[in-house]
């Protein structure tokens, strides 16, 4: 049963909460480029609205059965997941976007190195039509022998774009709600008061630290590797989610509270 727990219900659970919110705003970091301090009120503004759901399937499962709710959204995010982060990545790609060459601004500043000698760095920050604007950081040298790290961007989205990326993160947090809500219920209900902490404690700390803890390491190794795309790192979130809603499509019992206790 603790095994049944694992593989059926708390690992699928896992890795679809730290897709949904980490390995998110990891992506919206390194692959939509988003800067640091948007990308992260985003996430925050997607988490407030969402919220209230746990409470909203937590209760729902008190009277369907937990095991439907948690399936669903393990599987709404198998479905939607590589369609959903596309959509995060073409909300950012200044390439499908119209410049505004007018406003484009050119910066140069110097910066003293550790090695006392002096950096120079050229900022030019592009705006678009849509509110959105890029800023490209790059240092330059008169030495052409000197090997320069390649340009820094990074890009503010205009406001229709970001609360696009909003209800996107909203809609996968939500997915978060369907699996995370009723799986403290689900656990306490599958096993016998005896033997209840121990044997609910090992899958979900296992289900949730190990397989979903490792999301945003393995997903973006994975996008490292040559050939691989920016949502080559999702085939591992959707590989355990689809494994985990197998079993538990199979195995699970589809217990309601009244059982608590049994």
């Amino acid at each position: 049963m603790v095994l049944l727990a694992l593989y059926g219900a708390t690992m699928g659970q896992g890795v679809i909460w730290y897709t949904s919110q980490f390995y998110a705003q990891n992506f919206i970091l390194t692959k939509c480029l988003v800067e640091y301090e948007q990308a992260n009120s985003i996430i925050l503004i997607a988490l407030l609205i969402s919220t209230p759901f746990f409470v909203i399937f937590g209760s729902l499962s008190d009277k369907i059965g937990r095991k439907h709710i948690i399936l669903t959204g393990m599987l709404l995010g198998i479905l939607s997941y590589h369609y959903i982060f596309q959509e995060l990545y073409n909300i950012s790609d200044v390439s499908a976007k119209t410049v505004q060459p007018e406003k484009e601004q050119v910066q140069t500043s110097r910066s003293l190195s550790a090695g006392k000698e002096y950096i120079q760095l050229k900022t030019v920050t592009q705006y678009y039509t849509d509110g959105s604007m890029m800023r490209t950081a790059s240092r330059l040298s008169t030495h052409s022998a000197i090997k320069l790290p390649p340009p820094r961007k990074e890009i503010v989205l205009g406001e229709s774009a970001k609360w696009q990326m909003i209800g996107w993160i909203a809609l996968m947090v939500i997915f978060v709600t369907m699996v995370y809500g009723p799986i403290a219920a689900f656990l306490v209900e599958l096993f016998p008061t005896r033997i209840r902490y121990t044997s609910m404690s090992l899958p979900y700390h296992i289900g949730n630290g190990v397989f979903g803890g490792l999301v945003p390491f393995i997903a973006t190794l994975i996008t490292t590797i040559p050939g691989s795309n920016h949502l080559s790192g999702l085939w591992y979130p959707v590989g355990v989610a689809i494994l985990s809603f197998i079993i538990g499509a199979l195995y699970l019992t589809n217990r309601i509270d009244k059982n608590v206790g049994d």
